[in-house]
């Protein structure tokens, strides 16, 4: 029977000493919560302690992310309509802001993020031509961009290191789609009245000799 006893104390100490016991890598940070409420935050890496089952441990990864968006569509300075794809690579820099906007939830946060950088986008591009937007320097275009889009973002605890236009697009029901094939009818329909007109004209020189 004591044995017993002493048994189960000694599991008892190993659950309560592997429960009060975590890691955290060199690629993350963590925070801890008392019932829900953040304790502490920005745990550093290495070996920690904390309070069996009434704390427990988020752990979140430090490393740089690729924050990918929908593309999103903008006017130029003519008004032509285009589609802009673009992706942002960032980190987690406040954990604790991290966790109180998203819930510690990367879908959330991406969902928060975009519009921002969209509406920070739609300024520039809205001011450039399509030609200057498409052969232009895109690093110059989101240069100037980062640091509001980072002053916008501190509430999410996230920072933005780099911003990048993948491609640039006319969308498959834009106006300019539209001007671009009745331009193109239009230098075919005269390329094909002068053609016609040159054979009238050596037409009639034949007949009048």
């Amino acid at each position: 029977m004591k044995n017993s006893v002493v048994i189960g104390i000694i599991v008892a100490a190993l659950l309560g000493l592997l429960g009060s016991v975590y890691v955290v890598r060199e690629d993350q940070t963590a925070m801890v919560l008392n019932l829900g409420k953040v304790v502490r935050a920005d745990i550093k890496p290495g070996l920690h302690f904390k309070v069996p089952l009434v704390e427990t441990v988020r752990v979140f990864d430090r490393r740089f992310q690729v924050l990918d968006t929908a593309p999103a569509r903008y006017f130029t300075a003519e008004q032509k309509d285009v589609s802009v794809d673009f992706f942002a690579i960032g980190y987690i820099s406040d954990v604790r802001s991290y966790y109180r906007a998203t819930g510690g939830d990367g879908k959330v946060a991406n969902a928060r993020l975009a519009p921002i950088i969209t509406d920070s986008l739609r300024n520039q591009i809205n001011s450039r031509t399509l030609q200057a937007l498409v052969s232009g320097d895109r690093g110059e275009l989101i240069a100037g961009q980062l640091k509001a889009i980072n002053d916008a973002i501190v509430p999410l605890g996230m920072q933005i290191i780099d911003l990048r236009i993948k491609q640039i697009d006319l969308p498959t029901d834009s106006q300019v789609i539209t001007d671009v094939y009745e331009r193109m009818r239009a230098q075919r329909k005269q390329e094909a009245a002068k053609l016609r007109a040159e054979g009238e004209e050596q037409s009639l020189t034949i007949r009048a000799q």
